[in-house]
């Protein structure tokens, strides 16, 4: 996911410069403009005269050739193109902070256990966003995210019938993955460079949790999930901005595989023992739109 994430920044930002075209008339004449429509009898296209800028077409009978792309900049402002929309289309959005999970620690717990998993809830995320905007306030995208905590205690004890003890250590390496499609809305402010935005994804959530109970365990499930996000986003540059963003995520398993090394077994769950899944996201990140 992140080699995609990086090759989506490199395609945005080799294309965020404003190219000019080109048009040379059967007379010889060269026309450094936006070409904005090409049909089988005319070209549409946009340039500047002295201090004008101006629309207008050419028959293809008339033009001897035309080349898109042929200046790296443009003499002709964007909003100023017949057919520009004033809005970015594309946004992708990097974010990382700190989580923490809701859920209350259950009665069955041990006392002496119950701040170790106290411990256990705070951690930390990563992931992002992929959007495009098919109008201003409206985009469908795909999310990915990522959360990680870990706790570890050492010296318990695990006692048989027979009141043998055996000591070791305890630790949870706990992984909970995201993803799914996200319904975007996006209020932008005057000048367009902020935006204060809300996503609803529904998807797929992963639990994965490498356990030491004095022996090794891994215990995997997954379930579905749903994502609500509220964040807002500075503008530093035309496609660079500064986001935060507070995400709410919730989901339930009712069933695990438990692998001890040598086997591994279905644990299906009471009513009242469901494993929550739910969490609060506290992020920061850029954003990169075109």
């Amino acid at each position: 996911m992140r080699k995609l994430l990086i090759l989506g920044i490199l395609i945005f930002v080799s294309n965020s410069i404003f190219s000019q075209d080109l048009i040379v008339t059967n007379g010889g004449d060269s026309i450094n403009c936006k070409i904005t429509k090409v049909k089988k009898d005319n070209i549409y296209f946009t340039f500047k005269h002295k201090d004008d800028i101006r629309s207008t077409l050419l028959p293809v009978s008339n033009i001897k050739t035309h080349q898109f792309d042929y200046f790296q900049t443009s003499e002709v402002p964007k909003d100023k193109v017949v057919g520009y929309e004033n809005f970015q289309h594309f946004r992708i959005a990097i974010n990382g902070g700190y989580s923490y999970q809701i859920s209350k620690v259950a009665e069955s717990v041990p006392s002496d256990f119950k701040d170790y998993i106290r411990e256990l809830k705070s951690g930390y995320h990563f992931g992002g966003d992929l959007t495009y905007y098919f109008t201003e306030p409206l985009g469908f995208g795909f999310k990915y995210y990522l959360f990680k905590s870990s706790n570890s205690l050492d010296n318990i004890y695990l006692e048989d019938n027979d009141g043998n003890r055996t000591y070791g250590r305890m630790s949870d390496d706990l992984t909970i993955l995201f993803i799914g499609p996200t319904f975007s809305t996006r209020l932008l402010n005057h000048d367009k460079k902020n935006a204060f935005l809300m996503n609803l994804s529904l998807g797929y959530m992963g639990y994965s949790n490498d356990k030491v109970i004095i022996d090794k365990y891994k215990m995997t499930g997954s379930t579905m999930g749903l994502s609500l996000d509220v964040g807002y986003d500075i503008g530093l540059s035309e496609n660079l901005s500064l986001g935060f963003q507070i995400s709410f995520l919730t989901g339930t398993l009712f069933e695990y595989d438990w692998n001890d090394g040598t086997k591994i077994e279905t644990i299906e769950l009471e009513k009242g023992e469901y494993e929550s899944l739910n969490r609060i996201d506290f992020s920061v990140g850029l954003r990169f739109s075109k």
